[in-house]
Parts: C-alpha cells; structure tokens; sequence
C-alpha cells in the first residue's frame, strides 16, 4: 500500500514528463494527429505530408466545440437532471402527497358542521289508497242514508195520523205532502250527496310530499391522544418523504455521474483505436511500398492489414460504447426521445492535479456522511414514525367524548320552511369500547413490532453508510496508486514503441516485436484512460458517498 508522500513524490516526479498541458489539442471529432519516424525509405505520396512530425503518438482528447454548440460538462448535466428527471419529479410528489396528509391530521382538531336537507315524494299502495278514498266518502254516503231514513220514517208517520183520524170520527187534518214530493226531494238528497262523496275521493291523493333540514355542529373533545399522535405521526411521515427525496436527487447525481464518465472514457477509447488504426495504416503504406521496391514482404502487408481491420473493430466497440452511455446518459437528463441534442458536445475528461492525489481522510468522512447521508435521516425519522404509530394504536382503550348541536326543521308539502319549524337539539357523546375481539391489543403490538423493525433498519443504514464510505476511500486510494503507475507506464511503453519501430524501419526488430510494442503501446494507452476516469469516478463516487454532492447544486424544493 501506498504512503500519502510516496503518491506525491512520483506524481511529482512524473508530471514533468507526463504532464497533461503538453499534449496538442484536437478537433472535436476526436481525431488524432500521428506522428511518423524519420526514415530513409520510400514513402506513398499520400501519406508523405503526415510524416514530418514528431515520434509522439498523443490520444488523450481536446474537445473543440463546433460554432452553435455548447460544452456539457458533469455539473451543468446534473443540473439538468434535477430539473427535469420524471422520477425524481414523482418523488417530488411523494412529498407533496405526504404535506398534505398532515393537513388531513390536523383537521380533526376543528369542529365539524354539516348541513344536510332531504326532499322525498312518497306512493301509498293500492290498497291504502282505495282505504282512503272510501272513508273520505263514506260521512257524505252515511248522510244521505240517514236523512233518507228520517224522511220516509216521519212521511209515513204523518200518513198514518190522517188515516186513523179518517177511521175514528175525530177532526181531519189537511192531507200530508204527496209522496211523489217526498220522492222529489229524496233524490235532490241523493244528488248532492253523491256529489259531494265523489269530490271528497277526488281530493284523495295516491301519494305525499315531505321535506327535512338539519344543521349539526360537533366537535371531538378527547379520542385518547389519537389526534396529537396522528398528527405527530404524518410530520414525521412527511419530513421522512423529503428526506426520500433528498435521497432519491443523490442517487440521481451519482448515475448521471457515471453515463457521464462511461461516455468519456468511450470517446478516449475511440480516439486510442484511432490512433491504431492510423499507425497501422501507416505501417500498412510503407510495407506495401517496401514491397513495390522488392525489399519488403507480403506476409508484412497482410500483417498490417490484419492490424488495420482490427483496429477498425476496435473503433466500432468504441463508437457503440460511447453512443450507449450518451443514450444512457440523455434518459437521466430527459432529453427528448433519448438523444444526445446536437447542440451539445461533452466536455473534456478532467485532468488529475496533485490535490487529486491527496489521499482521503478516511473514518473523518464517516462522520461527515452520517450528518449529511439522506437515507441515515429518512431511517430515523421512520424509527419515530413508528413511536407515534405506538401512541396513535393506543387511543382505543381510552373513552371519546364528542359534543353536537343541531337545529332541524321538516314539512309535508311544501319546503317554505319558517322559523317556528326549527327545533334544537344540545348533546354529549360518550364512548368506550369494552370489547373489541383482540384486535386492538394485536395492532397495538403490530405497531411495536413496526417500531424494532424500524430500529434495526437504522442500524443496518449506519452499518451501510460507514461500509460505503470506507470502500469509496479505499477505492479511490486504489485509483490514485493506478493512474500514478499508468501514467508511468504510458510513457514507458510509448518509448519503447517508437524505439521497436525505429529498430524495425532499420531491419534491426522483428515484425512480431513491432506487433507486441504496438499492443503494448494501445493496451497502456486504454488502461491510462480508464484509470484517469476511474480516479474522477472514484472522487465522485466519495463524495456521494458522504453526500457532499447535494452541496454542490442549488437543489430543487421538494415540494416544487
């Protein structure tokens, strides 16, 4: 393992060879400018004109954009992310959601009044009805019965006076009313009374109006502590959303993070094939044209144009890389249909400074991470959610009071209620379940039960946070002892290809020692730039681990 002042020292040592400020820049299209070797043989034409530089083959980039075009770099992507990912807006309505739900708690603190009012039409049966209309005829049916009984009675009465006064002797009284008189005012009797019976079903109805109001204003005097704890319980429920959210923006940095460096070290991947192909192509040129002369052969042709073909493969991975990750990397951004916009090129991938070589402070950043680490405050905020659960799953076994007030009024007919229709009504309610099946005391215990569950989640998140920091601190130690050794390495393996080359131009090396210093040279070249990502990464990857990242960005309100 490294020491602190060993990394420095051969950084120190290294840089003036290695430095990134010496190397040429290049266009945007990642091309590369190659280099070729002084030699005294023939050469094609057409590449004549790119022989006269020097022995240096360069591949880290230079991105140069186009007129138009702007430089996505890693903070300026991650502000777009927080701005428009989809799932983070949706967590951000989690949040909402949550706020909300402690409006709902609070709510049971304020009386309640309810207006209700009721308007009905009801049909009696057939039967009802039939009842009705008949005793609402029969006084007029009972009447003409009984005046017509009375009326013949004291007829024939009469009748019976003047014959027996006839018969006797005695004085004889003027003769009664006729009969058919009698007749004529029976049926006038009938008449009316039959008119009148027809009327009084007539005003019988098949069915009835009623109408009914109430106002009612009640209010919760005590239901066993439920409301403080139900409210206790959605701010905590609510603040553990925000801090979900917290979580789920950094989690969002560290992916747009690494589409952001998997794209870059695909774009240093195509401009290494690049270069190969070029060198080789070179070679390819001058084999064929020592071939021309009769001093070269043609297995050196075919060899070249192996090495050609091969580095064109290699050039196709590495475009399919590199557009992956930009399709990766625009899905987080939300870019349209996700595609990389046009008007955008990727920035360059940073150049390591000594101050990236400084090692991590280690266990110090565990400290910093269990104050700033979402996820640690969303666990707690859960333990005490589930407390105030405990407390709410407890009000059932205390009685509720509750006071009302109301004032109802009802009509049949008509709905043109008035002041003396209202009555009112002053109550208290008290309650007090004696017996509820168990189920109360088991979710009383289902709430305790959620409450260690909750409690051993937050160690488990302690235990995760301090592992997460450790291992990005080892990492990143790691990737720092692997770009200094790269770095090294590049530059050896550069050398002593342009020497092989030199050596072979002059007859001296092999075309099998070319090949492998060519190798060598491109495998050095790829491990160099993965370790140069892969110490960014790691730097990144800390300081999402101690969540110093949400620091760095003016973060979205969670409830926006």
């Amino acid at each position: 393992m490294f020491s602190k002042q060993l990394v420095v020292a051969a950084l120190a040592f290294l840089y003036p060879l290695v430095a990134p400020q010496s190397i040429p820049e290049v266009g945007s299209t990642a091309s590369l400018r190659v280099a070729d070797n002084d030699t005294d043989q023939e050469a094609d034409p057409a590449v004549e004109d790119s022989n006269d530089s020097d022995d240096t083959v360069q591949t880290e980039v230079t991105v140069v954009p186009e007129a138009g075009k702007k430089i996505l770099d890693l903070h300026t992507a991650q502000g777009i992310a927080l701005e428009g990912n989809p799932n983070l807006q949706a967590s951000a309505e989690r949040v909402q959601q949550a706020k909300l739900r402690v409006r709902q708690a609070q709510a049971l603190w304020y009386p309640f009044l309810d207006v209700s009012g009721s308007a009905s039409k009801t049909y009696i049966p057939e039967r009802d009805y039939k009842a009705a209309k008949q005793g609402a005829s029969a006084p007029f049916v009972g009447s003409f019965v009984g005046s017509t009984q009375a009326r013949w009675t004291g007829g024939i009465r009469s009748y019976v006076g003047w014959v027996n006064s006839l018969l006797g002797g005695g004085p004889i009284s003027v003769l009664p009313v006729p009969i058919g008189s009698g007749l004529l005012g029976l049926s006038q009797d009938a008449i009316q009374n039959g008119l009148q019976a027809a009327n009084a079903r007539r005003g019988v109805d098949d069915s009835f109006e009623s109408y009914r109001v109430s106002v009612v204003a009640s209010w919760i005097v005590f239901n066993g502590f439920e409301r403080k704890f139900s409210v206790a319980e959605t701010k905590l429920g609510s603040m553990e959303s925000q801090a979900a959210y917290r979580e789920s923006q950094r989690l969002l940095l560290s992916a747009v993070a690494q589409s952001f460096y998997a794209a870059q070290l695909g774009r240093e991947n195509i401009a290494i094939a690049e270069a190969d192909e070029a060198f080789n192509m070179r070679q390819l040129v001058e084999a064929k044209a020592r071939r021309k002369k009769g001093t070269g052969s043609k297995s050196d042709v075919l060899n070249f144009e192996v090495r050609v073909n091969g580095a064109r493969a290699s050039l196709i991975r590495s475009h399919n890389d590199f557009h992956t990750a930009l399709i990766a990397l625009s899905e987080l951004l939300a870019f349209e249909g996700s595609e990389f916009p046009e008007g955008y090129v990727l920035a360059d991938l940073a150049h390591e400074s000594l101050e990236d070589l400084e090692p991590p402070a280690g266990r110090a950043l565990v400290g910093i991470a269990e104050i700033n680490r979402p996820d640690l405050e969303q666990s707690q905020f859960q333990v005490d959610r589930t407390r105030a659960t405990i407390g709410r799953r407890r009000a059932p076994f205390y009685p509720s009071v509750s006071t009302f007030a109301s004032k109802d009024a009802s009509r049949s007919d008509n709905a043109r209620f008035r002041e003396d229709d209202f009555g009112t009504s002053l109550g208290l309610d008290i309650r007090y379940t004696l017996f509820a099946g168990g189920g109360n005391h088991a979710r009383l215990k289902e709430a305790k039960s959620q409450n260690r569950e909750a409690e051993r989640i937050l160690f488990s998140t302690e235990l995760a946070v301090a592992s997460e920091v450790l291992q990005s601190a080892e990492d990143l130690t790691a990737s720092q002892q692997s770009l200094v050794l790269q770095r090294a390495n590049a530059v050896f393996v550069s050398e002593n290809r342009d020497l092989v080359e030199k050596e072979y131009d002059a007859g001296v090396a092999s075309l099998v020692r070319l090949n492998e210093a060519q190798r060598d040279l491109i495998a050095a070249q790829g491990d160099l730039a993965l370790a140069r990502v892969a110490l960014q990464l790691a730097w990144h990857n800390l300081r999402t681990a101690t969540a110093e990242t949400l620091g760095e960005h003016s973060l979205i309100d969670e409830g926006a």
